[in-house]
């Protein structure tokens, strides 16, 4: 692996985790960067009846997403990284606790299935694929 590699996939690896950080601290501004002007957010394999493409569809999601919560934590884990030249694939597992207004507390074990590029010399989320593995709710 070379030293530019290396950089590369530490910053795609930031990438997924300034995602966590932002999601749960409510960042919506922040969210948005971190896709591409079409970036793709897929829930449907959660039961969401369309992907997400562009970024106001994203900011809109992203917006009512954060509206539904009272707080939430995404831990982020064996991240695995492909990459190709200016662009890359990846997933992700998480593990999401969320505090929900009528204090319920749901769990949910997801694979974030990703597709990245680099532009302008940053790395952006082209598509981000969320796949259910295990949902608990308390």
């Amino acid at each position: 692996m070379t030293t530019t590699q290396a950089s590369d996939l530490e910053q795609i690896r930031r990438l997924n985790h300034e995602y966590a950080w932002a999601i749960d601290n409510f960042r919506l501004d922040d969210l948005l960067t971190f896709f591409t002007r079409d970036g793709v957010f897929d829930m449907r394999p959660l039961g969401a009846p369309e992907a997400v493409a562009g970024t106001d569809a994203l900011r809109k999601m992203f917006a009512g997403m954060i509206d539904e919560m009272d707080g939430c934590i995404h831990l982020m884990m064996n991240h695995l990284v492909d990459l190709a030249g200016d662009r890359a694939t990846g997933r992700v597992y998480c593990h999401s606790f969320s505090l929900m207004p009528d204090g319920t507390k749901p769990e949910v074990f997801v694979c974030y299935e990703d597709s990245y590029a680099r532009t302008n010399g940053k790395w952006q989320f082209t598509s981000r694929t969320v796949t259910p593995l295990l949902t608990t709710d308390r």
